[in-house]
């Protein structure tokens, strides 16, 4: 019954584009999750020796060891783009900001998470899983509620939720004069009871929403454990779904390239070596004691006794009948087995820190600058280009729920500004290089400080208005060099 609920449940069943991907979400997810989640997937990415017992493996299995360059990669590139929080900006016709939308962005999940804190999350699911969805959904209408006054004082009002990739099931779409839109969607809601959520939208776009809750029992009839407990129709006439992609989509498809995959099969492969090492320096630093030419004790049961052996234990090798001698000697595995594992290690680390984006974060005096501009330059416009699609799918959410609100596009089309001015910088040839600009005159002093600030070499409250007073105020005679007139 169980095989049945889990692996024929039809409500759990993917579309091809989902399934496709779920491997990969395995993989990422586990690397995420850390050692204890490798240990606990075993055989899948350390394979057993040949002939080795169960026992040998378990206890190979509980000395692994992982440094997550993976998981640290892929924090450090998801959090570029909130090094600012993000804003709301007036459209090009300066249509003012409806004040529902200025406070929701204060608090878009109810759980008092802005935009910004709710975004990063989203950022770094998408980088992970190559593709994160916002789900904007409205609590039900109150049936005691009779008018707006009433509505608006009871505080209901739209709110986001996070709905990662694998969580999405099913996926269909069309395009509509133009536009693809969402037609069926099966998102799997996990919890202490999961929940399985259906929209469907009709040829006339009637959007209607299924809920199912999953019970202990499994009907044979239906082949499913699930069973419906609400319904409803969704008023705006979409599906409130919103993704956020990082990978390549394959065409109309929505299987997908993940940008970190190879990322991501590299550190199972430095998982593998830093295990392996280290597994190999417990057999080295444990040496088998071997006796030639010499008889063991036995006991009663004429078994081999053990042998106590360590400090202070003197071992002896009588000469037997026939003249001959005994000897005590170690076995041990050479060194240069783990010098050579160890250089291994070392050189994945680094090809992992380069291919994951990360090639200033250690040991970078190894990398020549033109290889580490080159590193940091691709960085760069990675997240910016995925920065650009998080602002299409913000506005997009936001979009969404001004229709919740009664805010239609016309009245108000949401933009948002996101930071992407962001680099990677080869601090000491980057910063020589603007000071001799700054002292040939070929850059303002106010570009000057606008790229030291940029730069993050001066703080974030730094103003060139504030220093030039600052600076007139210790000379005595002319102000500071400065060719712009400056900002207030």
């Amino acid at each position: 019954m169980a095989d049945k609920s889990t692996n024929s449940d039809v409500m759990l069943t993917r579309s091809k584009d989902s399934a496709a991907m779920v491997p990969y979400w395995d993989l990422t997810d586990t690397i995420v999750d850390g050692i204890d989640a490798l240990r606990l997937a075993g055989e899948t990415f350390l394979p057993k020796f040949s002939k080795e017992t169960e026992s040998r493996y378990k206890y190979r299995l509980s000395m692994t060891k992982m440094t997550n360059i993976y998981r640290d990669s892929v924090e450090s590139l998801s959090v570029k783009p909130f090094e600012r929080d993000i804003t709301l900006i007036e459209d090009e016709e300066k249509k003012p900001i409806p004040s529902e939308i200025s406070e929701f962005i204060e608090n878009v999940d109810g759980a008092g998470s802005n935009i910004s804190v709710f975004s990063s999350q989203t950022f770094f699911n998408s980088v992970n899983s190559a593709i994160s969805w916002i789900f904007v959904d409205m609590p039900p209408v109150d049936p005691n509620i009779k008018n707006k006054a009433q509505e608006k004082a009871s505080g209901r009002q739209p709110y986001w939720c996070h709905v990662i990739g694998r969580n999405v099931l099913d996926i269909k779409s069309k395009v509509v004069n133009g536009q693809e839109v969402f037609t069926y969607m099966k998102i799997l809601e996990p919890g202490d009871v999961d929940h399985i959520r259906e929209f469907t939208r009709s040829d006339d776009g009637v959007v209607t929403w299924t809920l199912y809750r999953k019970t202990d029992t499994f009907n044979e009839k239906t082949k499913t454990a699930f069973v419906e407990v609400d319904n409803g129709t969704v008023t705006i006439g979409i599906i409130p779904m919103v993704p956020f992609v990082t990978g390549r989509r394959d065409g109309r498809s929505w299987k997908l390239s993940p940008p970190m995959r190879d990322a991501a099969d590299l550190q199972i492969d430095l998982y593998q070596q830093e295990s392996g090492l280290k597994h190999l320096k417990s057999l080295t630093a444990y040496p088998m004691l071997s006796g030639n030419g010499v008889k063991p004790d036995k006991g009663a049961d004429g078994k081999a006794k053990e042998l106590d052996v360590g400090g202070g234990v003197v071992l002896y090798a009588p000469v037997d009948a026939n003249g001959n001698v005994g000897s005590w000697t170690y076995v041990e595995p050479s060194g240069e087995s783990l010098k050579f594992l160890a250089a291994d290690v070392k050189e994945t680390q680094q090809q992992l820190r380069e291919l994951a984006r990360q090639p200033l974060t250690a040991q970078s005096d190894n990398l020549t600058v033109v290889t580490a501009s080159t590193a940091a330059g691709k960085s760069g416009s990675a997240v910016r280009t995925w920065a650009m699609g998080l602002k299409d799918s913000l506005e997009n959410a936001l979009l969404i729920t001004g229709l919740y609100l009664g805010i239609k596009k016309e009245t108000y089309n949401p933009a948002v500004s996101i930071y992407t001015d962001f680099d990677d910088w080869l601090a000491t040839a980057d910063l020589a290089d603007l000071a001799t600009a700054r002292e040939n005159g070929d850059i303002s002093q106010l570009t000057y400080w606008e790229e030291l600030q940029r730069r993050k070499v001066l703080s974030s409250t730094f103003t060139a208005k504030r220093e030039i007073d600052r600076l007139l105020k210790e000379l005595p005679g002319d102000g500071p060099d400065v060719n712009d007139d400056p900002p207030d």
